[in-house]
């Protein structure tokens, strides 16, 4: 079975479960435990979350204003090995 994982939480439980070689994708902010470094990103954010809070905010709300998207999926890994579950 092939599990992506759009939820950090989710994909620690999952490997806590056993379920880590089933993962298959994770998002671009898993970060534990250290083995889903090796899985493949298929999210991504159009937030710079490096600067500080009100600089987020400010790219938040141009981005709502704007009707552009925060976080994007990898729609061609979706196409190309589409998974079996997605866990959100």
């Amino acid at each position: 079975m092939r599990i992506w994982s759009l939820l950090p939480s989710a994909t620690e439980i999952l490997f806590a479960l056993g379920q880590g070689e089933q993962v298959t994708g994770v998002t671009h902010e898993c970060d534990y435990p250290p083995e889903v470094a090796a899985k493949p990103r298929v999210t991504n954010s159009s937030i710079d979350s490096s600067q500080g809070s009100a600089a987020i905010d400010r790219q938040v709300t141009e981005h709502f204003r704007s009707g552009s998207e925060l976080y994007g999926i990898d729609e061609g890994r979706l196409a190309d090995d589409p998974p079996d579950l997605i866990v959100t």
